[in-house]
């Protein structure tokens, strides 16, 4: 029997390494399965075997209790969480889980984007705190800025918590409608909100045209680190206009690695076979 590996994918990291998995091991020597969240309508599928949904969705349990069943019938020996930056409820799931059942275990993710001279970064916590600071400190900070227009970046979940910002205007994209601020046709009573449905890479120059066509005074975003998305701070950089910066979750460093390549050393080491 091949040994299993499971990747909570959804990440470019992911979908790298599965691909170098899939063609450096024969599938007696490896079983490569990539697990994707299901949230996003017809997904990139990656090489090897796929799982699609959440954990608690498809067990009818809590995810910690669903992954920690996934692993144990399905025999998984190596888990690799490669999941976003900021899926904190997943990686938290993921390394109880392996500890729990003994697995060996790694999480994989970006390094994150490094403040460069001429960035105007307010850094914050999470996304109730950038919430607080558009509500009432953005006028102390930035006088200047009279109703600013808010590129909103930060993805689908939690953006309802930035309707109570009423004297922002914004500028939300994501890769799909948020179901929690418009309706299946995309209506919306956020009514200071114009919603732009994309999926990046984008060029710098991209970018700085959608600046200047919306007005945009103001960039939310997660330091998510990557190519894929960077120029949206090149092109707040070079307009000089501030970014209000979601710092990156809490990562234990001990089961920590930054590049596909680490990850692939890894699986040399921990495989039994």
């Amino acid at each position: 029997m091949p040994e299993k590996l499971l990747i909570l994918g959804g990440t470019s990291e992911a979908y790298k390494l599965a691909e170098r998995l899939v063609s450096q091991y024969s599938s007696e020597q490896l079983t490569v399965i990539t697990s994707l969240a299901g949230v996003t309508g017809n997904p990139k599928l990656p090489a090897g075997e796929v799982r699609i949904g959440g954990f608690s969705k498809t067990s009818g349990v809590d995810g910690k209790t669903g992954l920690h069943n996934y692993l144990q019938q399905e025999n998984i020996s190596l888990l690799i969480n490669a999941t976003h930056p900021y899926a904190i409820q997943i990686s938290e799931n993921a390394l109880a889980a392996a500890t729990e059942l003994g697995l060996a275990y790694l999480r994989l993710t970006r390094p994150p984007w490094l403040k460069h001279s001429g960035d105007q970064w307010i850094e914050v916590a999470d996304l109730p705190t950038a919430a607080e600071f558009l509500k009432n400190e953005i006028e102390i900070s930035y006088p200047e800025l009279s109703a600013p227009v808010v590129f909103l970046t930060t993805g689908n979940r939690g953006l309802e918590i930035f309707q109570q910002c009423s004297t922002c205007n914004f500028v939300v994209r994501t890769v799909e409608l948020p179901q929690s601020v418009t309706s299946a046709t995309g209506i919306s009573a956020w009514e200071n909100a114009t919603f732009l449905q994309a999926r990046g890479p984008f060029s710098l120059e991209h970018e700085l045209a959608l600046f200047r066509q919306y007005g945009v005074t103001l960039l939310v975003s997660k330091n998510s680190g990557g190519d894929s998305t960077y120029a949206k701070i090149e092109a707040a950089r070079k307009l000089k206009i501030p970014v209000v910066m979601l710092d990156r979750p809490a990562v234990n460093s001990a089961d920590l690695c930054l590049q596909v390549n680490q990850v692939l050393e890894w699986i040399v080491q921990h495989k039994s076979v």
